[in-house]
């Protein structure tokens, strides 16, 4: 069917946030003067923000679930700040936290392999929750344009390949979490998920087979660094929170460099939390947290 691509540019002094999609042409033709509006978007829909950070700018993408997630955090941490009781805000593909009284960090996917995170001042946060919601407004339609689910990265031949050929890779400066393990059996329905004991054993050999790949303990290193991990459904690292005082002093040398302390509050459905011990001779412990 014909169509065309509509598109909007929302700005404000410190972000700016592009949304564009396609629409059936319409069966009439429209006045040169009109313009469709973006409700009638219904396909192939993408966004793009940019945070501008000083002289540099910070670039994400994403699709409509994407931003109905950003749209939802920002909202809700906002709302929580304005109550007295800031708090973590996690939702889907977006997660963000106070870092102190006047900074935020905003943690975001991009894509199936990698995270991004940006910290956000006070003016930068208020001026992102003005581009969303004036996006949210121009797109009521945006749970009917989900993106069609694709395989998690670490079941997708293309991952698996490039991490037997050339070990882990680093995109972005983020790492990747991979696997060597083949790809686990169908999963169950969303209950037994929930329930079943072997759900949270898979997440834990999974989680403690991708540290020991990742895991080289420095020179000196006398005692383990213990954290909390928490991972989502598919394994992917949510958080992890340190429990000693080396794990906050040497967590820039962890595989945990770039994932958020703070778990996500409320936890997503399915998702795990792990005691993980990085020891000395690259020691890998992973145990279940009841």
């Amino acid at each position: 069917m014909p169509s065309l691509t509509l598109s909007q540019t929302y700005h404000q002094p410190t972000s700016t946030l592009t949304v564009r999609g396609e629409a059936p042409l319409p069966s009439r033709p429209v006045d040169g003067s009109a313009r469709l509006p973006l409700q009638a978007i219904e396909s192939n829909f993408e966004c793009q923000l940019e945070i501008r950070q000083g002289e540099t700018t910070k670039t994400l993408q994403g699709d409509s679930v994407w931003l109905k997630n950003l749209i939802t955090v920002i909202d809700r941490y906002v709302e929580s700040q304005l109550s007295g009781t800031p708090k973590g805000t996690f939702s889907g593909t977006a997660a963000i936290r106070p870092l102190d009284f006047i900074s935020h960090r905003l943690t975001v996917r991009q894509g199936e392999d990698r995270i991004a995170q940006v910290d956000l001042s006070m003016t930068q946060l208020y001026d992102l929750l003005e581009n969303l919601s004036q996006a949210a407004e121009d797109l009521p339609q945006l749970d009917k344009l989900a993106t069609p689910p694709t395989p998690a990265w670490y079941r997708q031949p293309t991952a698996i390949a490039a991490l037997l050929a050339g070990g882990i890779a680093l995109v972005a400066g983020v790492g990747l979490w991979v696997s060597r393990r083949d790809p686990p059996p169908p999963p169950s329905p969303p209950q037994e998920q929930l329930t079943a004991p072997e759900a949270a054993g898979d997440l834990q050999q999974r989680l403690e087979s991708t540290l020991a790949q990742r895991w080289q303990s420095p020179p000196g290193l006398q005692e383990s660094l213990v954290y909390r991990v928490t991972v989502d459904e598919t394994g992917f690292p949510l958080a992890a929170e340190p429990k000693n005082a080396p794990a906050r002093e040497r967590r820039a040398i962890t595989p945990f460099a770039d994932v958020p302390e703070v778990a996500p509050d409320p936890l997503p459905r399915g998702a795990r939390q792990f005691r993980v011990s990085l020891g000395p001779a690259d020691q890998v412990e992973v145990a279940a947290v009841q």
